[in-house]
């Protein structure tokens, strides 16, 4: 065992003074092994070698502990501080009293705790160290209020205004680069013709939006690049606005590649939960992913991990935002609360599972394991999902519905163009109408079988009369034909009109 004396000069003027320095900041440390103990134990008989001693503890962690000497106004006081570290201890004494006597404490002082060490190593029981451990535990301070541990406190560096908010920076590396690839993909799409302000459907569905149509069929890659399209300016503005917020406070804490795949994650499940919850959805935007940060945040908030003086402030806003969005989501229609909600529920476990490496930034070993085993059981658990999407009902309800509409389409074939066509044509392609009308409620029928949600099986059923009343206005125009009636009938106006409201009465995809 080694130990060393450390003198420190303070400049004060004078040889006495310099002597005085000297004497009054010296400090003594030592090192001593802890073979055979285990993380618990090492922790445990320091902290109860503290109390054998008589001292008063100052602060405990899971790094070591700092005390006091606790002796009278008028003798020698001294700091004890015991810190772990890989293979042994380091036990550090300065003095903290007046006294310009007694040189020499601070080396004593630290004999008599590894002495003491010795000791209460060899009395303390198995089960006395698991009890005492657990009361410990609880009093630890967090990582960012430790000063046993290096300063791992979030370190900002902008200096660009709002430019360097757009700029990879220490500390806030992934969320521009985010951001930046955000814009980038909604310009390009404006360059390709779609709307700034209200795209429509099928130009985001282009894109890569998240769409039921589409993505159940193989195409799973929607369900991360619809994190990366927005249905124009202001959602885009929003979203980014939002992205901004969470990164410059969260990415520091979680280091760029837990902010990542946090991120990814997040989105991937929010897009499948928009997709498992919604009959029926084209759904894009950042904001299920963004929902998946504030849920790791709100993980963070809620242990000692971040620092008190933060804490409540920032817990209090990002309360605030999560609730209004889906209270606001809730009352206005367009707004998919279901990828929030997903997001937001992954992004919270994913924060706790974060959680053990984040208290030990220097386990290189256990930052790659937590890395990995959340992305492992994630990416397990979606493509379990993915596959009971798509043998799920609602699935195979919309590949069905795809061939009522080829159906549809065939037997309108017969009201293109009447006014050109001779009666023969028009009387043979209303025929084949007919048979295809016929196809189509059978297919309705077939389709009001699955499990299905009660909206569904409300349009199949008027999707049954919109066929049978196709059929009764097929077989009158053909008897007004035949019947040389070349105008519209009463009865036939009526029939249209019915046909009218029924679409109208049909619930919108």
């Amino acid at each position: 065992m080694n130990g060393k004396l450390v003198a420190v000069n303070k400049s004060f003027p004078g040889l006495y003074y310099y002597y005085l320095s000297l004497n009054h900041m010296a400090k003594f440390e030592q090192d001593f092994p802890i073979t055979g103990l285990s993380k618990k134990q090492f922790l445990v008989i320091a902290f109860e070698t503290i109390k054998y001693l008589g001292w008063r503890i100052r602060f405990v962690s899971d790094a070591g502990v700092i005390a006091y000497t606790q002796n009278s106004e008028y003798a020698w006081n001294g700091e004890i501080t015991v810190k772990l570290e890989r293979d042994k201890a380091n036990v550090q004494c300065v003095p903290i009293s007046n006294m310009v006597s007694d040189a020499g404490q601070s080396e004593h002082t630290v004999s008599q705790y590894i002495a003491a060490f010795e000791k209460m190593k060899s009395a303390i029981t198995e089960d006395e160290i698991s009890e005492k451990y657990k009361v410990y535990k609880k009093d630890f301070v967090p990582p960012y209020e430790d000063t046993l541990k290096p300063n791992i406190r979030p370190k900002y560096s902008f200096s660009g205004g709002y430019l360097s908010l757009f700029k990879p920076a220490e500390g806030y590396f992934v969320t521009p680069i985010l951001i930046d690839l955000n814009i980038l993909i909604f310009l390009a799409m404006l360059f390709t013709g779609v709307s700034f302000f209200e795209p429509s459907a099928a130009s985001m569905i282009r894109g890569g939006a998240n769409a039921t149509v589409a993505t159940p069929n193989g195409q799973w890659w929607r369900l991360i690049t619809n994190c990366f399209i927005h249905f124009g300016f202001f959602h885009l503005l929003m979203n980014m606005y939002a992205l901004v917020f969470v990164g410059l406070f969260l990415e520091p804490f979680l280091g760029k590649a837990k902010f990542i795949i946090a991120y990814m994650l997040s989105g991937i499940i929010a897009s499948l939960a928009s997709l498992w919850w919604h009959d029926h959805t084209v759904s894009a935007g950042a904001s299920g992913a963004i929902f998946g940060m504030y849920g790791v945040f709100l993980a963070l908030l809620s242990t000692n991990h971040i620092e008190r003086g933060m804490r409540k402030g920032l817990l209090i806003n990002i309360g605030i935002f999560v609730v209004y969005n889906l209270a606001y989501g809730s009352f206005k229609g367009g707004i998919d609360n279901a990828a929030h909600i997903g997001g937001l529920v992954s992004g919270l476990i994913m924060g706790y599972a974060f959680m053990p490496s984040l208290r030990q930034p220097d386990n290189v070993k256990r930052q790659w394991l937590a890395l990995l085993s959340v992305s492992i059981v994630a990416i397990c658990l979606v493509t379990i999902a993915c596959l009971n999407l798509r043998q799920s009902d609602r699935f195979i309800y919309e590949n069905r519905i795809a061939e009522f509409n080829q159906i549809e389409d065939s037997a309108l074939t017969a009201l293109k163009d009447t006014d050109y066509k001779p009666d023969e044509t028009l009387l043979e392609e209303l025929q084949q109408g007919l048979i295809y009308w016929t196809k189509g409620i059978s297919l309705a029928k077939e389709l009001d079988h699955l499990k299905l949600s009660d909206r569904l099986h409300r349009r199949n059923r008027l999707l049954i009369q919109y066929c049978q009343l196709r059929i009764a206005s097929y077989q009158l125009m053909e008897q007004n034909i035949k019947l040389g009636k070349g105008h519209v009938t009463p009865e036939l106006k009526q029939i249209n009109q019915q046909i009218t409201s029924t679409i109208h009465q049909l619930p919108s995809r």
